[in-house]
């Protein structure tokens, strides 16, 4: 009996282990290193869609694309001498014939990489008590999930001369997208000083996006 209660309990915490996410680091790249790049006017940008699915497991515990998620690491700099405001909902992605959306944000992202099949196949194999396990576990994994993936998104900044802010912007295209492998990331600075804005256009490829599928498909 006693060796039995044992078996189950490593059991449960192999469930645990199994819906445990682990965050992981995304080092600030430089403008020079990202493959796609731009200076226009008083601002640079660049970029880095990760698509592969090597990249995004490493970066995002899971394959981001696979869920109908385009990730895009995202460097912008101030080369002026005036400050200058940037917003991840004054970015679009405008994709060539399919239209055009601002990115949608980590939440989004990361709900789309939750799942309870863990906890469905825990009740069936181990009733309540696995229900239970399996759901605290999958709770803390969506609490890490999306800790992280804020922690690595960009954020709002002002920059003043000569600074740069950086982080990930999460494109979520909507249903019936079709599969897709080049667009426009268009950015729009503001300037502080009088709230004028600028329109700096930066063209992406190779992202070999497979589309998102309609509802029922």
């Amino acid at each position: 009996m006693k060796r039995l209660s044992v078996y189950f309990l490593a059991i449960l915490l192999g469930l645990s282990g199994c819906a445990s996410y682990a965050p992981t680091s995304a080092t600030a790249p430089a403008s020079s290193s990202l493959p796609f790049m731009v200076t226009d006017g008083n601002v640079t940008v660049g970029a880095d869609p990760y698509t592969q699915p090597e990249r995004l497991k490493a970066c995002f515990g899971g394959d981001l694309n696979d869920v109908g998620v385009l990730p895009i690491q995202v460097i912008v700099r101030n080369d002026g001498d005036r400050k200058i405001l940037v917003r991840p909902s004054d970015v679009i992605l405008v994709i060539p014939n399919c239209g055009q959306f601002c990115p949608a944000g980590a939440s989004a992202a990361a709900s789309k990489m939750e799942s309870i099949g863990g906890v469905v196949a825990s009740g069936v194999a181990f009733g309540i008590i696995g229900v239970l396990v399996a759901s605290n576990a999958e709770d803390k994994a969506r609490a890490a999930r999306l800790e992280d993936y804020k922690r690595k998104e960009l954020q709002e900044s002002r920059l003043g001369p000569g600074e740069s802010a950086s982080g990930f912007l999460y494109f979520v295209p909507p249903p019936g997208t079709k599969a897709f492998n080049e667009a426009d990331v268009v950015f729009r600075p503001v300037c502080i000083d009088d709230a004028t804005s600028s329109v700096v256009k930066l063209p992406v490829s190779r992202l070999n996006f497979n589309g998102v599928k309609q509802a029922g498909q």
